[in-house]
């Protein structure tokens, strides 16, 4: 029998739906993850995996301190309700690569952050733990106390994080490294990858001692997963400077 010929496939995969009934099928995701993407921004600029935010609360409530958070994750549900006064409020889930979180948004939470809650968005969050409620001095004074939790500041798509915090990025070449095949790959790359990220590279000699610093008029680039992978494979060091 002759093999069928296989017809060409018509339009683009849709990795976020395989990769959604991967895990609705066998539990996990099995290709990738969709936060793979955004591993850069995640490392760069989370403070914390999500699953560690109950942790800090305890920590927190024990100590009576405050502490400044910022995770990353993407919304895997979201629900919108009604209180018994009418007010709308809602329920979110979002996910990282340990685990999951439910956030609840009220009264101008709700209001200001119910556009970013949307299923599949990759959001970066940045919050506070710090006590539930305002207690007023003459309440504290006779011992009223309020639970402590996470009180969210602000939220951005996880995308744009990059542009709005990196202020800049480097990389690192030693003299032994340079080839014209070397130029031609680093050029290529700088290319591909052009963004609105200011680049210095920083050039070291290893015989001599010297290490110069080139400021890039020519080439500014888009700080991605991708891109610090092809870093790596060419065996490029990097560093990051935050605004």
């Amino acid at each position: 029998p002759e093999r069928p010929e296989i017809p060409p496939m018509v339009g683009e995969e849709d990795m976020l739906a395989k990769l959604h009934l991967e895990k609705e099928l066998v539990g996990m995701y099995l290709s990738s993850h969709p936060l793979d993407q955004y591993r850069f921004e995640m490392d760069t600029f989370a403070t914390n995996q999500i699953t560690e935010i109950d942790g800090l609360v305890t920590e927190c409530q024990d100590t009576k301190t405050k502490k400044k958070v910022s995770v990353a994750g993407f919304v895997i549900s979201n629900q919108v309700m009604t209180g018994k006064t009418g007010k709308p409020w809602s329920k979110t889930v979002i996910e990282d690569f340990s685990g999951s979180y439910e956030l609840a948004f009220f009264g101008k939470d709700h209001e200001a952050y119910m556009n970013y809650m949307a299923v599949n968005n990759a959001l970066f969050i940045e919050g506070e733990i710090d006590e539930k409620y305002y207690i007023k001095p003459e309440d504290r004074a006779k011992g009223k106390t309020s639970d402590y939790a996470f009180k969210v500041k602000k939220i951005m798509l996880l995308g744009n994080v990059s542009d709005t915090y990196l202020k800049g990025f480097s990389i690192n070449i030693t003299t032994t490294m340079l080839s014209p095949e070397f130029r031609k790959k680093l050029l290529e790359m700088l290319k591909d990858n052009k963004g609105n990220t200011p680049l210095t590279m920083y050039l070291y000699d290893p015989e001599k001692g010297w290490n110069i610093e080139f400021f890039s008029r020519k080439f500014k680039v888009a700080v991605t997963a991708d891109f610090i992978a092809q870093l790596q494979k060419m065996g490029i060091q990097y560093s990051v400077i935050k605004k």
